[in-house]
Protein backbone atom coordinates (compact mmCIF):
# COMPACT_ATOMS: atom_id res chain seq x y z
CA UNK A 1 0.00 0.00 0.00
CA UNK A 2 2.87 2.37 0.77
CA UNK A 3 4.60 1.95 -2.65
CA UNK A 4 1.45 2.72 -4.28
CA UNK A 5 0.97 6.15 -2.47
CA UNK A 6 4.31 6.63 -3.62
CA UNK A 7 3.71 6.13 -6.78
CA UNK A 8 0.25 8.40 -6.65
CA UNK A 9 2.50 11.31 -5.19
CA UNK A 10 5.06 11.07 -8.06
CA UNK A 11 2.26 11.32 -10.60
CA UNK A 12 0.69 13.87 -8.91
CA UNK A 13 3.93 15.81 -8.22
CA UNK A 14 4.67 15.47 -11.42
CA UNK A 15 1.65 16.59 -13.12
CA UNK A 16 0.35 19.50 -10.96
CA UNK A 17 3.68 21.55 -10.90
CA UNK A 18 3.09 25.76 -10.11
CA UNK A 19 3.62 27.53 -12.44
CA UNK A 20 8.15 29.33 -11.80
CA UNK A 21 7.09 33.16 -13.48
CA UNK A 22 5.31 34.94 -10.75
CA UNK A 23 2.99 36.37 -13.84
CA UNK A 24 1.28 32.78 -14.85
CA UNK A 25 1.08 31.94 -11.27
CA UNK A 26 -1.33 34.98 -10.84
CA UNK A 27 -2.82 34.31 -14.21
CA UNK A 28 -3.40 30.49 -13.09
CA UNK A 29 -5.06 31.73 -9.65
CA UNK A 30 -7.58 34.33 -11.91
CA UNK A 31 -8.08 31.33 -13.92
CA UNK A 32 -9.32 29.52 -10.97
CA UNK A 33 -11.32 31.97 -9.86
CA UNK A 34 -12.92 32.91 -13.15
CA UNK A 35 -13.82 29.59 -13.77
CA UNK A 36 -15.66 29.01 -10.43
CA UNK A 37 -17.25 32.00 -10.92
CA UNK A 38 -18.83 31.64 -14.21
CA UNK A 39 -20.06 28.19 -13.48
CA UNK A 40 -21.47 29.72 -10.08
CA UNK A 41 -23.45 32.53 -11.89
CA UNK A 42 -24.62 30.05 -14.14
CA UNK A 43 -25.78 27.59 -11.34
CA UNK A 44 -27.44 30.80 -9.78
CA UNK A 45 -29.01 31.62 -12.76
CA UNK A 46 -30.74 28.21 -13.31
CA UNK A 47 -31.64 27.63 -10.11
CA UNK A 48 -33.51 31.47 -9.94
CA UNK A 49 -35.43 30.45 -13.14
CA UNK A 50 -36.46 26.90 -12.93
CA UNK A 51 -38.03 24.81 -10.80
CA UNK A 52 -35.60 21.94 -8.30
CA UNK A 53 -36.39 19.14 -10.39
CA UNK A 54 -34.73 20.84 -13.57
CA UNK A 55 -32.09 23.09 -11.33
CA UNK A 56 -31.14 19.42 -10.63
CA UNK A 57 -30.86 17.69 -14.19
CA UNK A 58 -28.80 21.02 -14.92
CA UNK A 59 -26.48 20.55 -12.29
CA UNK A 60 -25.56 17.38 -13.45
CA UNK A 61 -25.53 18.39 -17.07
CA UNK A 62 -23.01 21.40 -16.69
CA UNK A 63 -20.96 19.20 -13.80
CA UNK A 64 -20.70 16.66 -16.31
CA UNK A 65 -19.46 18.65 -19.10
CA UNK A 66 -16.87 20.32 -16.98
CA UNK A 67 -15.49 16.70 -15.65
CA UNK A 68 -15.54 15.73 -19.67
CA UNK A 69 -13.72 18.82 -20.79
CA UNK A 70 -10.98 18.56 -17.97
CA UNK A 71 -10.19 14.96 -18.41
CA UNK A 72 -9.84 15.25 -22.03
CA UNK A 73 -6.96 17.38 -21.26
CA UNK A 74 -5.35 15.20 -18.49
CA UNK A 75 -5.94 12.11 -20.35
CA UNK A 76 -4.15 13.32 -22.88
CA UNK A 77 -1.25 14.60 -20.73
CA UNK A 78 -1.37 11.96 -17.61
CA UNK A 79 -2.70 8.42 -18.97
CA UNK A 80 -2.03 8.17 -21.79
CA UNK A 81 1.69 10.03 -21.87
CA UNK A 82 4.83 7.52 -21.98
CA UNK A 83 7.57 9.99 -20.41
CA UNK A 84 7.37 7.83 -17.46
CA UNK A 85 8.91 4.47 -19.32
CA UNK A 86 12.75 5.92 -18.93
CA UNK A 87 11.65 5.81 -15.57
CA UNK A 88 9.76 2.78 -14.37
CA UNK A 89 10.78 0.46 -17.52
CA UNK A 90 13.87 -0.62 -15.23
CA UNK A 91 12.44 -0.92 -11.79
CA UNK A 92 10.68 -3.87 -10.37
CA UNK A 93 7.15 -2.40 -10.39
CA UNK A 94 3.98 -4.24 -12.81
CA UNK A 95 2.68 -2.05 -15.44
CA UNK A 96 -0.63 -2.72 -13.88
CA UNK A 97 0.48 -0.27 -10.92
CA UNK A 98 2.09 2.53 -12.73
CA UNK A 99 -1.19 2.59 -15.05
CA UNK A 100 -3.21 2.84 -12.14
CA UNK A 101 -1.20 5.61 -10.25
CA UNK A 102 -1.55 7.38 -13.04
CA UNK A 103 -5.53 6.84 -13.73
CA UNK A 104 -6.09 8.33 -10.33
CA UNK A 105 -3.57 11.17 -10.63
CA UNK A 106 -5.50 12.19 -14.03
CA UNK A 107 -8.49 11.65 -12.16
CA UNK A 108 -7.55 13.61 -8.78
CA UNK A 109 -7.69 17.20 -9.96
CA UNK A 110 -11.10 16.95 -12.10
CA UNK A 111 -12.87 15.24 -9.37
CA UNK A 112 -11.70 17.58 -6.94
CA UNK A 113 -12.34 20.37 -8.89
CA UNK A 114 -16.10 19.13 -9.56
CA UNK A 115 -16.20 18.67 -5.90
CA UNK A 116 -15.67 22.31 -5.07
CA UNK A 117 -17.66 23.79 -7.48
CA UNK A 118 -20.70 21.40 -6.57
CA UNK A 119 -20.87 22.99 -2.93
CA UNK A 120 -23.10 25.97 -3.85
CA UNK A 121 -25.28 23.04 -5.85
CA UNK A 122 -25.29 21.21 -2.25
CA UNK A 123 -26.62 24.63 -0.29
CA UNK A 124 -29.08 25.16 -2.78
CA UNK A 125 -30.66 21.78 -2.81
CA UNK A 126 -30.43 21.55 0.81
CA UNK A 127 -32.91 24.73 0.88
CA UNK A 128 -34.94 22.95 -1.73
CA UNK A 129 -35.40 19.79 -0.40
CA UNK A 130 -33.18 18.05 2.96
CA UNK A 131 -30.00 17.07 3.98
CA UNK A 132 -30.29 13.20 3.19
CA UNK A 133 -31.39 13.98 -0.34
CA UNK A 134 -28.87 16.82 -1.02
CA UNK A 135 -26.17 15.01 0.15
CA UNK A 136 -26.99 11.67 -1.95
CA UNK A 137 -27.56 14.12 -5.17
CA UNK A 138 -24.15 15.32 -5.06
CA UNK A 139 -22.31 12.03 -4.02
CA UNK A 140 -24.37 10.72 -6.89
CA UNK A 141 -23.33 13.48 -9.21
CA UNK A 142 -19.75 12.92 -8.42
CA UNK A 143 -20.10 9.03 -8.89
CA UNK A 144 -21.44 9.91 -12.46
CA UNK A 145 -18.82 12.21 -12.51
CA UNK A 146 -16.44 9.35 -12.41
CA UNK A 147 -18.22 6.93 -14.86
CA UNK A 148 -18.50 9.52 -17.32
CA UNK A 149 -14.33 9.49 -16.33
CA UNK A 150 -13.71 5.85 -16.72
CA UNK A 151 -15.80 5.61 -19.46
CA UNK A 152 -13.85 8.07 -22.03
CA UNK A 153 -10.32 6.70 -20.86
CA UNK A 154 -11.48 3.03 -21.40
CA UNK A 155 -12.77 3.85 -25.04
CA UNK A 156 -9.36 6.07 -25.61
CA UNK A 157 -7.54 3.02 -24.27
CA UNK A 158 -8.73 0.66 -26.95
CA UNK A 159 -8.19 2.95 -29.44
CA UNK A 160 -4.15 3.39 -27.38
CA UNK A 161 -3.98 -0.32 -27.85
CA UNK A 162 -4.09 -0.35 -31.65
CA UNK A 163 -1.73 2.78 -32.02
CA UNK A 164 0.34 1.30 -33.82
CA UNK A 165 -1.54 0.09 -37.13
CA UNK A 166 -1.26 4.07 -37.81
CA UNK A 167 0.67 5.67 -40.41
CA UNK A 168 2.73 8.32 -37.81
CA UNK A 169 1.99 9.74 -34.32
CA UNK A 170 -0.09 12.79 -35.58
CA UNK A 171 -2.93 10.71 -37.38
CA UNK A 172 -3.00 8.83 -34.31
CA UNK A 173 -3.06 12.78 -32.22
CA UNK A 174 -5.98 13.53 -35.07
CA UNK A 175 -8.14 10.26 -34.34
CA UNK A 176 -7.99 10.81 -30.69
CA UNK A 177 -8.77 14.40 -30.79
CA UNK A 178 -11.44 13.21 -33.14
CA UNK A 179 -12.92 10.65 -31.07
CA UNK A 180 -12.92 12.76 -28.06
CA UNK A 181 -14.95 15.80 -29.74
CA UNK A 182 -16.99 13.23 -31.67
CA UNK A 183 -18.69 11.55 -27.76
CA UNK A 184 -18.69 14.70 -26.70
CA UNK A 185 -20.75 16.59 -29.42
CA UNK A 186 -23.15 13.36 -29.76
CA UNK A 187 -25.45 13.89 -27.14
CA UNK A 188 -25.98 17.70 -28.33
CA UNK A 189 -25.81 16.43 -32.20
CA UNK A 190 -29.07 13.91 -30.80
CA UNK A 191 -31.03 16.49 -28.69
CA UNK A 192 -30.78 19.49 -31.69
CA UNK A 193 -32.18 16.73 -34.10
CA UNK A 194 -34.94 15.83 -32.37
CA UNK A 195 -35.71 19.67 -31.04
CA UNK A 196 -34.86 21.51 -33.78
CA UNK A 197 -37.91 22.86 -34.54
CA UNK A 198 -39.14 23.04 -30.99
CA UNK A 199 -35.85 25.37 -30.41
CA UNK A 200 -36.64 27.33 -33.21
CA UNK A 201 -40.24 28.31 -32.35
CA UNK A 202 -39.10 29.28 -28.78
CA UNK A 203 -36.00 31.39 -30.31
CA UNK A 204 -37.84 32.91 -32.50
CA UNK A 205 -40.15 34.22 -29.12
CA UNK A 206 -38.15 35.06 -27.49
CA UNK A 207 -38.73 38.81 -25.67
CA UNK A 208 -35.74 40.82 -24.32
CA UNK A 209 -37.79 43.51 -23.47
CA UNK A 210 -37.60 42.84 -19.55
CA UNK A 211 -35.51 40.94 -17.39
CA UNK A 212 -38.59 39.18 -16.26
CA UNK A 213 -39.43 38.39 -19.72
CA UNK A 214 -35.73 37.00 -21.03
CA UNK A 215 -36.03 34.61 -17.96
CA UNK A 216 -38.95 33.26 -18.75
CA UNK A 217 -37.69 32.55 -23.00
CA UNK A 218 -34.36 31.14 -21.22
CA UNK A 219 -36.90 28.80 -18.96
CA UNK A 220 -38.94 27.34 -21.67
CA UNK A 221 -35.57 26.64 -23.12
CA UNK A 222 -34.32 24.74 -20.30
CA UNK A 223 -37.82 22.77 -20.07
CA UNK A 224 -37.50 21.77 -23.35
CA UNK A 225 -34.27 20.10 -22.82
CA UNK A 226 -35.62 18.44 -19.46
CA UNK A 227 -38.55 17.35 -20.96
CA UNK A 228 -36.19 15.70 -23.81
CA UNK A 229 -34.32 14.02 -21.43
CA UNK A 230 -37.31 12.69 -18.95
CA UNK A 231 -38.68 11.32 -22.19
CA UNK A 232 -35.49 9.12 -22.59
CA UNK A 233 -36.07 5.47 -21.07
CA UNK A 234 -32.32 5.30 -19.39
CA UNK A 235 -32.97 8.72 -17.62
CA UNK A 236 -36.54 8.41 -16.58
CA UNK A 237 -35.10 7.66 -12.87
CA UNK A 238 -31.98 9.93 -12.33
CA UNK A 239 -33.64 11.54 -9.34
CA UNK A 240 -33.09 8.84 -6.68
CA UNK A 241 -36.40 9.96 -4.69
CA UNK A 242 -36.12 6.86 -2.38
CA UNK A 243 -34.14 4.70 -0.31
CA UNK A 244 -34.17 1.87 -2.45
CA UNK A 245 -33.56 3.53 -5.58
CA UNK A 246 -31.20 5.08 -4.48
CA UNK A 247 -29.19 2.13 -2.94
CA UNK A 248 -29.65 0.49 -6.62
CA UNK A 249 -28.32 3.21 -8.69
CA UNK A 250 -25.05 3.69 -6.36
CA UNK A 251 -24.59 -0.20 -6.85
CA UNK A 252 -24.89 -0.11 -10.40
CA UNK A 253 -22.68 2.91 -10.76
CA UNK A 254 -20.08 1.81 -8.63
CA UNK A 255 -19.87 -1.53 -10.04
CA UNK A 256 -19.79 0.32 -13.71
CA UNK A 257 -16.95 2.25 -12.53
CA UNK A 258 -15.17 -0.96 -10.69
CA UNK A 259 -15.24 -2.63 -14.26
CA UNK A 260 -14.47 0.08 -16.50
CA UNK A 261 -11.54 1.38 -13.92
CA UNK A 262 -10.44 -2.31 -14.15
CA UNK A 263 -10.89 -2.96 -17.90
CA UNK A 264 -8.95 -0.07 -18.78
CA UNK A 265 -6.24 -0.78 -16.34
CA UNK A 266 -5.68 -3.86 -18.52
CA UNK A 267 -5.96 -2.71 -21.91
CA UNK A 268 -2.66 -0.05 -21.43
CA UNK A 269 -0.87 -1.90 -19.19
CA UNK A 270 -0.63 -4.89 -21.72
CA UNK A 271 0.97 -2.66 -24.02
CA UNK A 272 3.41 0.09 -21.79
CA UNK A 273 6.48 -2.08 -22.49
CA UNK A 274 5.51 -2.07 -26.13
CA UNK A 275 4.38 1.18 -26.72
CA UNK A 276 6.66 2.49 -24.54
CA UNK A 277 10.16 2.45 -26.49
CA UNK A 278 8.73 3.15 -29.57
CA UNK A 279 7.10 6.72 -28.10
CA UNK A 280 10.47 7.60 -26.41
CA UNK A 281 12.63 6.57 -29.37
CA UNK A 282 11.82 10.12 -31.02
CA UNK A 283 13.69 11.99 -28.93
CA UNK A 284 16.77 8.82 -29.23
CA UNK A 285 16.92 8.78 -32.84
CA UNK A 286 19.71 10.22 -34.94
CA UNK A 287 17.99 12.56 -37.03
CA UNK A 288 19.32 12.79 -40.62
CA UNK A 289 18.61 15.73 -42.47
CA UNK A 290 17.39 15.25 -46.39
CA UNK A 291 16.76 17.37 -49.14
CA UNK A 292 18.71 19.19 -51.90
CA UNK A 293 18.01 22.73 -50.76
CA UNK A 294 19.05 24.18 -47.13
CA UNK A 295 15.36 25.73 -46.64
CA UNK A 296 14.06 22.25 -46.99
CA UNK A 297 16.66 21.42 -43.89
CA UNK A 298 15.45 24.28 -41.69
CA UNK A 299 12.05 23.57 -42.28
CA UNK A 300 12.64 20.00 -41.47
CA UNK A 301 14.38 20.92 -38.39
CA UNK A 302 11.59 23.08 -37.15
CA UNK A 303 8.89 19.92 -38.28
CA UNK A 304 11.51 17.42 -35.88
CA UNK A 305 11.21 19.95 -32.80
CA UNK A 306 7.44 19.95 -32.91
CA UNK A 307 7.51 15.99 -33.39
CA UNK A 308 9.99 15.79 -30.29
CA UNK A 309 7.21 16.05 -27.93
CA UNK A 310 3.14 14.87 -27.97
CA UNK A 311 2.33 18.04 -26.27
CA UNK A 312 3.72 20.23 -28.99
CA UNK A 313 1.89 18.13 -31.58
CA UNK A 314 -1.35 18.43 -29.65
CA UNK A 315 -1.06 22.04 -29.75
CA UNK A 316 -0.25 21.85 -33.36
CA UNK A 317 -3.68 19.89 -33.47
CA UNK A 318 -5.41 21.92 -31.51
CA UNK A 319 -4.50 25.57 -33.35
CA UNK A 320 -6.20 23.90 -36.83
CA UNK A 321 -9.15 22.71 -35.36
CA UNK A 322 -10.03 25.92 -33.12
CA UNK A 323 -10.83 28.53 -36.15
CA UNK A 324 -12.94 25.36 -38.21
CA UNK A 325 -15.15 24.60 -33.99
CA UNK A 326 -15.21 28.31 -33.84
CA UNK A 327 -17.12 28.75 -37.53
CA UNK A 328 -19.36 25.79 -37.09
CA UNK A 329 -20.57 27.59 -34.17
CA UNK A 330 -20.94 30.81 -35.54
CA UNK A 331 -23.40 29.23 -38.63
CA UNK A 332 -25.24 27.83 -36.11
CA UNK A 333 -25.70 30.89 -34.38
CA UNK A 334 -26.87 32.69 -38.03
CA UNK A 335 -28.84 29.94 -38.62
CA UNK A 336 -30.95 30.35 -35.73
CA UNK A 337 -31.22 34.17 -36.34
CA UNK A 338 -29.87 34.94 -32.97
CA UNK A 339 -27.84 38.12 -34.90
CA UNK A 340 -30.83 40.54 -34.17
CA UNK A 341 -28.82 43.80 -34.45
CA UNK A 342 -29.06 45.10 -38.44
CA UNK A 343 -25.44 46.09 -38.29
CA UNK A 344 -24.47 42.71 -37.22
CA UNK A 345 -26.05 40.50 -40.36
CA UNK A 346 -24.82 43.29 -43.23
CA UNK A 347 -21.55 42.40 -42.35
CA UNK A 348 -21.74 38.69 -40.96
CA UNK A 349 -19.51 37.90 -43.56
CA UNK A 350 -16.82 40.36 -42.40
CA UNK A 351 -17.64 39.37 -38.84
CA UNK A 352 -16.39 35.46 -39.27
CA UNK A 353 -13.39 36.86 -41.37
CA UNK A 354 -11.88 38.61 -38.18
CA UNK A 355 -13.41 35.49 -36.04
CA UNK A 356 -11.77 32.55 -37.99
CA UNK A 357 -8.30 35.32 -38.27
CA UNK A 358 -8.30 35.98 -34.62
CA UNK A 359 -8.77 32.23 -33.38
CA UNK A 360 -6.27 31.18 -35.72
CA UNK A 361 -3.48 33.48 -34.70
CA UNK A 362 -4.06 32.80 -30.89
CA UNK A 363 -2.54 29.57 -30.60
CA UNK A 364 0.45 28.47 -28.42
CA UNK A 365 3.10 27.64 -31.40
CA UNK A 366 3.48 31.27 -32.91
CA UNK A 367 4.68 32.26 -29.63
CA UNK A 368 6.99 30.17 -28.53
CA UNK A 369 9.01 28.35 -31.24
CA UNK A 370 12.18 29.29 -29.22
CA UNK A 371 11.27 28.30 -26.17
CA UNK A 372 10.15 24.83 -27.86
CA UNK A 373 13.72 23.83 -28.59
CA UNK A 374 14.51 23.58 -24.81
CA UNK A 375 18.18 22.15 -25.07
CA UNK A 376 18.44 21.94 -28.87
CA UNK A 377 18.61 25.92 -28.82
CA UNK A 378 22.66 25.99 -27.69
CA UNK A 379 23.12 23.64 -30.87
CA UNK A 380 21.78 26.79 -32.53
CA UNK A 381 24.30 28.73 -31.60
CA UNK A 382 27.29 26.58 -32.53
CA UNK A 383 26.14 24.78 -35.65
CA UNK A 384 26.81 26.82 -38.43
CA UNK A 385 22.73 27.96 -39.12
CA UNK A 386 22.01 30.87 -40.31
CA UNK A 387 19.66 32.92 -37.35
CA UNK A 388 17.58 34.54 -40.00
CA UNK A 389 16.99 31.01 -41.85
CA UNK A 390 15.87 29.47 -38.52
CA UNK A 391 13.27 32.44 -37.59
CA UNK A 392 12.07 32.40 -40.92
CA UNK A 393 11.31 28.65 -41.36
CA UNK A 394 9.50 28.92 -37.76
CA UNK A 395 7.72 31.70 -39.52
CA UNK A 396 6.14 29.15 -42.04
CA UNK A 397 5.68 26.16 -40.29
CA UNK A 398 3.48 28.07 -37.67
CA UNK A 399 1.65 30.36 -40.16
CA UNK A 400 1.21 26.86 -42.45
CA UNK A 401 -0.26 25.33 -39.70
CA UNK A 402 -2.38 28.66 -39.25
CA UNK A 403 -3.23 28.55 -42.56
CA UNK A 404 -4.58 25.33 -42.68
CA UNK A 405 -7.25 26.04 -40.26
CA UNK A 406 -8.19 28.92 -42.05
CA UNK A 407 -8.47 27.28 -45.27
CA UNK A 408 -10.54 24.62 -43.60
CA UNK A 409 -12.93 27.14 -41.64
CA UNK A 410 -13.46 29.02 -45.14
CA UNK A 411 -14.49 25.95 -46.45
CA UNK A 412 -16.89 25.52 -43.80
CA UNK A 413 -18.17 28.60 -44.04
CA UNK A 414 -18.56 28.68 -48.13
CA UNK A 415 -20.67 25.51 -48.41
CA UNK A 416 -23.13 26.78 -46.30
CA UNK A 417 -23.51 30.04 -46.15
CA UNK A 418 -22.10 32.15 -48.69
CA UNK A 419 -19.95 31.51 -51.79
CA UNK A 420 -18.54 34.77 -54.27
CA UNK A 421 -15.79 36.32 -54.95
CA UNK A 422 -15.51 38.53 -52.40
CA UNK A 423 -14.33 35.76 -50.01
CA UNK A 424 -11.46 35.03 -52.14
CA UNK A 425 -10.04 38.33 -51.46
CA UNK A 426 -11.04 38.05 -48.01
CA UNK A 427 -9.17 34.63 -47.72
CA UNK A 428 -6.32 36.12 -49.38
CA UNK A 429 -6.33 39.00 -46.58
CA UNK A 430 -6.55 36.53 -43.59
CA UNK A 431 -3.68 34.51 -45.06
CA UNK A 432 -1.49 37.51 -45.61
CA UNK A 433 -2.44 38.95 -41.66
CA UNK A 434 -1.74 35.26 -40.46
CA UNK A 435 1.92 35.41 -41.79
CA UNK A 436 2.57 38.88 -40.47
CA UNK A 437 0.99 37.77 -37.40
CA UNK A 438 3.93 34.85 -37.06
CA UNK A 439 6.18 37.17 -38.33
CA UNK A 440 5.93 39.15 -34.95
CA UNK A 441 4.83 36.94 -32.74
CA UNK A 442 8.44 35.20 -32.27
CA UNK A 443 10.75 38.45 -31.53
CA UNK A 444 10.00 37.89 -28.14
CA UNK A 445 10.36 34.20 -27.22
CA UNK A 446 14.20 34.63 -29.71
CA UNK A 447 14.89 37.35 -27.57
CA UNK A 448 14.07 35.59 -23.86
CA UNK A 449 13.50 32.04 -24.46
CA UNK A 450 12.63 29.72 -21.60
CA UNK A 451 14.51 26.92 -22.42
CA UNK A 452 15.27 25.24 -18.94
CA UNK A 453 12.36 22.92 -18.88
CA UNK A 454 11.74 19.10 -18.14
CA UNK A 455 8.13 18.79 -19.18
CA UNK A 456 7.41 19.97 -22.72
CA UNK A 457 4.29 21.66 -21.40
CA UNK A 458 6.63 24.17 -19.16
CA UNK A 459 7.92 25.57 -22.37
CA UNK A 460 4.43 27.02 -23.24
CA UNK A 461 2.21 26.52 -19.82
CA UNK A 462 4.87 28.19 -17.74
CA UNK A 463 5.81 30.77 -19.96
CA UNK A 464 4.94 34.53 -19.96
CA UNK A 465 5.87 34.35 -23.84
CA UNK A 466 2.47 33.28 -24.90
CA UNK A 467 1.17 36.75 -23.56
CA UNK A 468 3.98 38.87 -23.83
CA UNK A 469 3.80 37.62 -27.71
CA UNK A 470 0.36 38.68 -28.21
CA UNK A 471 1.57 42.49 -27.82
CA UNK A 472 3.46 41.84 -30.91
CA UNK A 473 1.23 40.68 -33.20
CA UNK A 474 -2.15 41.57 -31.79
CA UNK A 475 -2.37 45.26 -32.63
CA UNK A 476 -1.68 45.11 -36.26
CA UNK A 477 -4.93 42.80 -36.40
CA UNK A 478 -6.87 44.98 -34.39
CA UNK A 479 -5.94 47.97 -36.35
CA UNK A 480 -6.98 46.42 -39.27
CA UNK A 481 -9.95 45.05 -38.41
CA UNK A 482 -11.19 48.85 -36.88
CA UNK A 483 -10.22 50.19 -40.39
CA UNK A 484 -11.63 47.66 -42.12
CA UNK A 485 -15.33 47.99 -40.25
CA UNK A 486 -14.74 51.70 -39.99
CA UNK A 487 -15.22 51.65 -44.01
CA UNK A 488 -18.38 49.45 -43.80
CA UNK A 489 -19.97 51.90 -41.20
CA UNK A 490 -19.56 54.48 -43.81
CA UNK A 491 -21.21 52.61 -46.32
CA UNK A 492 -18.01 51.78 -48.69
CA UNK A 493 -18.68 49.15 -50.49
CA UNK A 494 -17.62 45.97 -49.61
CA UNK A 495 -15.81 45.28 -52.36
CA UNK A 496 -13.94 48.57 -52.07
CA UNK A 497 -13.18 48.25 -48.54
CA UNK A 498 -11.88 44.70 -49.51
CA UNK A 499 -9.59 45.95 -51.91
CA UNK A 500 -8.65 48.96 -49.76
CA UNK A 501 -7.25 46.29 -46.85
CA UNK A 502 -6.16 43.68 -49.26
CA UNK A 503 -3.30 46.80 -50.54
CA UNK A 504 -3.26 47.96 -47.06
CA UNK A 505 -2.28 44.03 -45.61
CA UNK A 506 0.01 43.55 -48.42
CA UNK A 507 2.10 46.16 -47.93
CA UNK A 508 2.91 45.84 -44.37
CA UNK A 509 2.94 42.43 -44.80
CA UNK A 510 5.78 43.29 -47.44
CA UNK A 511 7.52 45.95 -45.19
CA UNK A 512 7.30 43.66 -42.04
CA UNK A 513 8.97 40.72 -43.66
CA UNK A 514 11.80 42.75 -45.35
CA UNK A 515 12.50 45.08 -42.51
CA UNK A 516 12.72 41.48 -39.69
CA UNK A 517 14.44 39.49 -42.32
CA UNK A 518 16.66 42.37 -42.76
CA UNK A 519 17.54 42.39 -39.01
CA UNK A 520 18.26 39.32 -38.87
CA UNK A 521 20.97 39.60 -41.45
CA UNK A 522 22.50 42.16 -40.22
CA UNK A 523 22.55 40.72 -36.61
Amino acid sequence: MKDNLLLFKFFLTSVYTKPKHPIMQVLLILAFIYIALQYCVFTFMIYFMATPEVFLFYSFILSNSITYILISYFAISVVFSQSDFSIFAHLPISAKRIVMAKIVSGVALPISVIGILSIPTFFMLLIEFNIGFATKSIVFLLMINILITLFLLCVLSILNHFRTIFMNIVMYLMVRMTLILGIGICPIVYFWINNVETIKLVLAKIDTSTIASLSASISDILDIGYGFAMQQPWLEGILPLTAAQSVLYFSIVFLLCFVLFNITITIIASKYYEHGPVVNRIEKTAKVWRGNTSWSNYLQREYWIIQSESYFKLQAILGVIMAPIGTVIYLMVIQMNMLKADWIVDNKSSLCVYMILFMSCMNNISGTPYSREGKYYALSKTLPLEPHKIYLAKVVISSSISALSVIISYIIYMLFEKNDVIMMLYLLITLLLVFSYNVLSPLYDKRHPLLDWTNPSEAIKSNPTVLISLLYGLPLLIIIALLHFSLLTFHVSPWISAVIILIIVTISTITLFYKNRKGYVTN
